[in-house]
């Protein structure tokens, strides 16, 4: 019996009620943990091929015998975890949006935050847009009746304003900008990790051991830039599958091809949608379709390298993402 598939985990899945408080708690409390990284000698690298392993086993067990999951996924997610939400919690609340982050890097956020002096005071999953795509995200996820747009573009929203919401875009790792302490809430976009997963490198594990590191240099110029009483969140718009060798449902291959070997595909009125399977979602109202599952379908990255980290589909990975709220910076 292999190390994710154990008796408790079989009795928290197979009873009938929903299976993914369990899934979450077990990849936030097992999988993507401070001890496993410890455990892989503190190499960002080998902690990602080893825990991507135990995820892949529980997804290709969990989509051949019990694939109600993905409609947990898909469902209404919890209450109470949108930007807006946040926003109504705490007065002046900060919120960064790490784009493309994933559980994988709570450790490293939760290391940070201790070296900054926040307090964690949740540390839980969120969920992306249904399927994994940013512009979603920004129209259905964050709950601030934005439309549906790339980050970069919100910066002179009237929306925000009206709100008194003051926008950060940041576009790269070492950009600095100056955050005031005028009232008001504040909403810092990343582009990090995403836009690095068009890299020629992000081909490889070793390629994750870069995010590791720079995460410190995004989390100096953001949450360290914020005023230290106010109360901040640290989450991000989707997360992203790990398509390493051997770490895809191979049962899965060719399952794209109504997508044009994409993740997520919208269709034109006059194109005829394709059949919902159990490899792949339909929305028929939003006209839209996305592959379910680890599926390694065609690189979508622009360089050779041919990328390994990919999202705009639902799965664990791709759909599950952080929700960690930090104290006031303690003196």
């Amino acid at each position: 019996m292999t190390a994710w598939f154990d008796e408790h985990t079989l009795d928290q899945l197979t009873v009938p009620e929903p299976r993914l408080p369990a899934l979450e708690k077990w990849l936030l409390e097992e999988v993507w943990t401070k001890a496993r990284l410890q455990a892989n000698d503190m190499v960002p690298s080998q902690y990602l091929k080893s825990g991507e392993t135990l995820v892949n086993g529980m997804e290709c067990m969990l989509t051949a015998t019990a694939d109600s999951y993905f409609d947990e996924l898909c469902a209404l997610p919890v209450p109470s975890r949108t930007v807006a939400d946040f926003f109504a919690h705490y007065r002046e609340g900060c919120v960064l949006v790490l784009d493309g982050c994933s559980l994988r890097e709570m450790p490293r956020l939760m290391e940070l935050a201790g070296i900054s002096r926040r307090p964690v005071i949740e540390a839980l999953c969120s969920r992306s847009a249904i399927p994994s795509t940013t512009e979603r995200f920004v129209g259905e996820r964050l709950g601030l009746g934005l439309p549906m747009t790339a980050p970069s573009r919100l910066t002179s929203r009237r929306e925000l304003r009206e709100k008194n919401i003051r926008f950060y875009f940041f576009h790269r790792p070492n950009e600095h900008q100056t955050i005031s302490d005028d009232a008001g809430h504040v909403l810092m976009w990343h582009s990090f990790p995403d836009r690095r997963f068009m890299d020629s490198t992000a081909s490889t594990a070793e390629f994750f051991d870069g995010i590791w590191d720079t995460l410190e240099i995004i989390w100096k110029k953001t949450v360290q830039a914020l005023p230290p009483s106010r109360h901040v969140l640290v989450t991000s718009d989707h997360g992203y599958v790990y398509l390493g060798q051997g770490l895809s449902d191979r049962s899965l291959d060719g399952k794209d091809r109504a997508l044009n070997g994409k993740r997520s595909r919208e269709f034109a009125e006059e194109e005829l949608l394709p059949a919902e399977t159990p490899e792949l979602f339909v929305d028929r109202e939003r006209r839209l379709a996305a592959i379910r599952g680890r599926c390694h379908n065609r690189p979508q990255a622009p360089s050779p390298a041919q990328s390994v980290y990919r999202h705009e589909g639902i799965s664990l990975m791709e759909v599950l993402t952080p929700w960690l709220i930090l104290g006031p910076m303690e003196v």
